[in-house]
């Protein structure tokens, strides 16, 4: 447990909806294809981008079994079990552990709020407590959830009170709270906000949780950065050629116009290839 690390890219996949809301599971296993030969790693199930939490309890352990059986060992699966009632995330943290996930995150009850840092280690150590066996990382999203806190206390804090925490999946937008949390023993920072991820690098944190057609993009970024290329890996901060369906409410569905505007901005910019698997 000590020294479990996620891979340094992860993508963090939509979940496929049919047009009448219900989830695509015949995708799955093209999509988790698509994923490996577009050099991801790892997969962060039942997430933000996978409306999460629009789904219900069994949904996500559904969406997780499924994912797993998807992988088929080739990707590390974290499954997403925060909820605004601990009992949920409880639940989901146990059948992720069953079902032998790689690491399982949760971000904050976002309703009832912990009124302070202690609290949030109280709440996270319930959490990660229904899985004894699995890597835990602490997801702050504080911009969706209203929770603020500084990072590095909160992890120096739940070290001592939670054995499995390896690491902050950061997808707040203050990247000098990830950069203080690197000093944290032991604390793998992965970043999930998308368009800070040259910044990231350059703070040395190369882990990152990424929308599922980036993966070209952010490798091909990591790579320019590592080898000095700096300037080159400015230049790359889309389609894959899968349909993943609509989302559920109370996201709404672009419009066709929007869409195609859309579209026609990608591929002005020469976006459109990058997103297709190559040869490896």
């Amino acid at each position: 447990m000590a020294d479990f690390r996620l891979h340094d890219q992860i993508a963090a996949p939509f979940t496929p909806l049919k047009e009448d809301g219900e989830i695509n599971f015949d995708l799955l296993d093209k999509y988790a294809d698509y994923m490996v030969n577009t050099h991801f790693k790892g997969i962060f199930v039942n997430g933000s981008l996978a409306e999460g939490m629009s789904m219900t309890i069994e949904e996500r352990k559904q969406l997780a079994d499924a994912w797993m059986k998807a992988a088929k060992g080739r990707l590390q699966v974290v499954v997403h079990v925060g909820a605004n009632c601990i009992k949920d995330s409880q639940e989901l943290a146990r059948h992720a552990e069953q079902i032998g996930v790689a690491a399982i995150a949760a971000f904050s009850p976002s309703y009832y709020k912990p009124e302070n840092i202690d609290v949030l280690v109280d709440v996270m150590a319930a959490v990660a407590g229904a899985a004894p066996k699995t890597p835990f990382y602490y997801y702050d999203i504080n911009f969706c959830t209203g929770v603020y806190i500084d990072q590095r206390e909160f992890m120096q804090a739940a070290k001592g009170r939670i054995p499995t925490l390896r690491g902050l999946k950061n997808s707040s937008r203050e990247l000098p709270a990830s950069h203080n949390c690197t000093f944290v023993e032991g604390c793998q920072v992965l970043i999930g906000s998308d368009n800070q991820y040259l910044s990231a690098l350059a703070l040395g944190i190369p882990g990152v949780v990424v929308a599922s057609y980036l993966g070209n993009l952010f490798r091909d970024m990591r790579t320019a950065y590592q080898a000095g290329q700096v300037e080159k890996a400015r230049e790359f901060q889309i389609f894959s050629g899968l349909d993943a369906g609509s989302v559920r409410l109370p996201l709404r569905q672009l419009s066709v116009a929007e869409y195609e505007a859309m579209e026609k901005d990608f591929r002005a910019a020469g976006l459109v290839e990058i997103a297709l698997p190559r040869e490896q």
